[in-house]
């Protein structure tokens, strides 16, 4: 399933080149996880990494993912989290280089479909202090992640997936409306 999801998200544009990341957690200390380095439009099932939150691989001969600390820690403080997508959606990751989130009353989708969006400061790439950064903005639905990008999750993949296409359609559409003066408020 993790490679169907990948590649629709290379599909629709929400994950580019060999940027981003998935996971699905399979049990209370492990994890599927996507690897690093690879076209997620170009994913195969026997890349995909199997890991415990600890980052000792059990299965897989690829290297997991720089970002695999970040997805399990989200696992231990959310045990209501059973997928993770981290992308680098354009429209999405340009509110989160600006460190600003979604106005709620401008699309009816934010508060019904997106939730919570927290922002995370900027830390480097897999780094100890983006899975700190990440930590305090935990009980979010959404957290973008300053200079760097977007990460959804869910019960499932498919609402993890559905979380991250609505953020960058939302995205978009907030742009679009500012491009033409601002949007009405409801």
């Amino acid at each position: 399933m993790i490679c169907r999801i990948a590649g629709l998200l290379f599909e629709k544009g929400l994950v580019s080149g060999r940027d981003g990341n998935i996971s699905i957690r399979t049990g209370e200390d492990e994890m599927l996880v996507t690897p690093s380095g690879i076209c997620k439009g170009f994913l195969m099932p026997e890349m995909i990494i199997r890991q415990r939150f600890d980052g000792a691989v059990i299965e897989g001969s690829y290297k997991s993912t720089r970002e695999a600390a970040m997805h399990s820690r989200l696992y231990e403080l959310r045990p209501d989290i059973g997928a993770i997508v981290h992308t680098h959606p354009a429209a999405a990751t340009a509110f989160a280089v600006c460190g600003k989130g979604f106005p709620e009353n401008w699309v009816l989708e934010v508060p019904s479909l997106i939730g919570k969006i927290g922002i995370a400061g900027y830390a480097p790439a897999g780094s100890r202090q983006l899975v700190e950064e990440v930590e305090k903005t935990a009980d979010s639905d959404v957290i973008f992640l300053q200079n760097h990008g977007v990460i959804t999750y869910g019960p499932d993949i498919y609402d993890a997936f559905s979380r991250m296409d609505a953020v960058e359609n939302t995205a978009k559409t907030i742009l679009y409306a500012q491009f033409l003066g601002g949007a009405r408020e409801f």
